[in-house]
């Protein structure tokens, strides 16, 4: 876990965990995510690249303070389109797109946290070793595919490598009301395990207007337990 020094003293809004994730990155040119992230956060960078990365995962065992239990927010299937930015010097994740199977999780997402919840059919099946994870927006507007075989675990990143730039985030920002905010999340450290990517469709990349090349770097884990912390204005020193 974090140093609960740093933490914030409020409860979590939700924990949850993000269980049977894969992480698949690609380079991007700078102008490129400059354009659209927004001007008020700075792009983050490792050894001078931008990065864009599709994340599919399933959230299980979904509690969220004073909501009461209900059918399709407990588990559900869940993909991000992210890159990686900063503001004031607190490292962070912009998302361009959360798509989710859950339209309660869908709708909450959008008003409690101002991001681009997305509502979508999933398809998941494990086959033998791999994972084989699809969707489809509801609306007809973007579309992705993402199927892994996990390998053997690789060692914990160590600070500065490019692994823990790209997994090691505990902020993310978002707008809402026109205001930009920052939400904060707790988890143990990941252990990654080597992915081997079986096949790859990246039309939900291309829908926010990013064109990527190549195979991705990608790794996987079994999945982490995450406390979930409501957001704050940005521009607050703390948490």
């Amino acid at each position: 876990m974090n140093n609960p020094a740093t933490l914030p003293t409020r409860a979590p809004a939700v924990q949850m965990t993000w269980a049977n994730i894969a992480f698949a990155h690609w380079r991007v040119p700078m102008e490129t995510m400059r354009r659209l992230v927004p001007a008020a956060l700075e792009v983050d960078t490792h050894d001078g690249d931008a990065w864009v990365g599709l994340i599919p995962f399933e959230m299980q065992d979904c509690d969220f303070r004073g909501v009461p239990s209900l059918p399709g927010l407990g588990t559900f299937l869940e993909c991000n389109v992210r890159t990686y930015v900063r503001h004031r010097g607190i490292p962070g994740v912009w998302f361009f797109s959360l798509d989710a199977a859950s339209r309660i999780a869908v709708i909450g997402g959008r008003l409690a946290w101002g991001l681009n919840y997305r509502l979508a059919t999933f398809e998941w099946e494990r086959v033998s070793e791999s994972i084989r994870y699809g969707l489809a927006r509801r609306r007809g507007d973007g579309e992705g595919r993402l199927d892994w075989t996990p390998g053997p675990p690789i060692p914990r990143p160590e600070p500065g490598s490019l692994e823990h730039f790209l997994v090691e985030r505990y902020h993310l920002y978002s707008q809402r009301r026109g205001r930009l905010i920052r939400g904060r999340v707790d988890h143990p450290p990941w252990q990654l395990r080597e992915a081997r990517i079986d096949s790859v469709d990246t039309g939900l990349l291309a829908a926010e207007g990013i064109q990527v090349e190549g195979d991705p770097i990608a790794f996987c884990s079994d999945g982490v337990r995450v406390a979930g912390f409501s957001p704050v204005d940005a521009g607050h020193a703390k948490d």
